[in-house]
């Protein structure tokens, strides 16, 4: 009766030590209950006031209050978290590195770009600062010499591939002048306009389609192309370029618009298929091509000499032109034309040459050249 009398009076003892009244949750007696649990059950919140603790004095821990840590859009000092105790005021806490300073990641590159409300604002008004035009891939630079130096030439078909490119690019040239009207009335500025920017939509078809085409063969193959994409890229890209300042100068409607994209359509899918059986006959059939826009191109500097383009005579050439050409500052819209004019000329000699050439012989032109 004793033992069980004081059995009953220890129970009694313990259950008064967990009682509500007299039970104080602290940090200390839970975590010596669970000490392998520690790190476990220690908030972020906790840690990083345990490590501020270790820092400062017991005396400035107490009289902070943590009760929410906020993470800000900008980059914060070293080591640096922005903190608000009870009265919403931002305070900052010293947190310990968890990496010693030669292991920590570096993390500069998240920190700058697009998480700077600035950099969305720059990104989104891009200015003109005189860098628009001048692209990664090479092309001709030509000087007022060599510009001058071209003329109408003709490499006459020998086989009978060559015979039928030109006589394809000849009937699509007799029917293209009649359906523009370029064939009667008087050529003006905005039919020069018109014509200029149908016809490079078409032009820069070829090289791309020509390039891909190569490309998807390499990696099919598991062959080397021995240098003729790059030469490719830069033709159709040059022929973009054409377009993009003729288009400094006039919007198309709607309707032209719709004839581009039919055209674009149809030439794209029979110079694709053309191109999978026979890429002589289609450099050949480009080359024929360009002799045609040197011959286009050339009418356009007799018109301009003659008087018959008064705006064009006195306009100054675009912006884009000057910097992609590198053309003088003084430069004018005749030069624009003898620029392009060049281009075609150069063009004309690699697709004759490329055509000459078989599919796995090494390009002879270098980048740019």
């Amino acid at each position: 009766m004793a033992a069980r009398g004081a059995l009953r009076l220890q129970a009694a003892a313990v259950g008064g030590a967990f009682s509500r009244r007299s039970f104080h949750l602290s940090a200390a007696p839970v975590t010596s209950f669970l000490p392998g649990q520690r790190e476990r059950q220690m908030s972020l919140v906790q840690r990083m006031y345990l490590s501020s603790a270790t820092q400062t004095s017991p005396k400035h821990v107490t009289e902070k209050k943590v009760e929410k840590v906020t993470v800000v859009s900008t980059p914060a000092e070293k080591g640096e978290v922005q903190a608000k105790d009870a009265r919403g005021t931002a305070n900052p806490l010293n947190v310990l590195p968890l990496h010693p300073d030669h292991h920590r990641p570096d993390l500069s590159h998240f920190r700058t770009g697009l998480n700077q409300p600035d950099d969305l604002e720059k990104k989104k008004h891009v200015k003109d600062d005189g860098t628009i035009g001048q692209y990664a891939l090479p092309h001709p630079i030509w000087t007022e010499e060599e510009v001058n130096k071209v003329v109408i030439t003709h490499n006459p078909p020998q086989t009978f591939t060559d015979k039928v490119a030109y006589g394809c690019v000849q009937v699509m040239r007799w029917n293209f002048d009649l359906l523009s009207g370029f064939k009667y009335g008087k050529r003006t500025e905005r039919k020069w306009l018109q014509r200029i920017i149908f016809l490079e939509t078409v032009a820069g078809v070829p090289g791309m389609v020509a390039a891909m085409t190569r490309h998807l063969h390499s990696l099919r193959r598991l062959k080397r192309d021995h240098g003729w994409i790059h030469t490719l890229l830069e033709e159709a890209e040059n022929e973009r370029m054409h377009l993009m300042t003729a288009l400094q100068l006039k919007q198309p409607s709607a309707l032209f618009r719709g004839c581009v994209i039919f055209a674009q359509g149809t030439f794209v899918t029979l110079f694709s298929a053309a191109y999978l059986i026979s890429p002589p006959f289609c450099h050949r059939f480009v080359g024929y091509l360009e002799e045609e826009a040197v011959k286009t191109y050339t009418k356009c500097l007799e018109d301009f000499d003659s008087g018959r383009l008064p705006l064009w005579s006195d306009m100054e050439a675009p912006p884009l032109a000057k910097r992609y050409w590198s053309l003088p500052h003084d430069a004018m819209m005749r030069d624009v034309i003898l620029a392009i004019r060049a281009d075609e000329a150069h063009h004309r000699l690699v697709n004759h040459a490329l055509g000459d050439l078989d599919k796995d012989d090494p390009n002879p032109f270098q980048p740019g050249k």
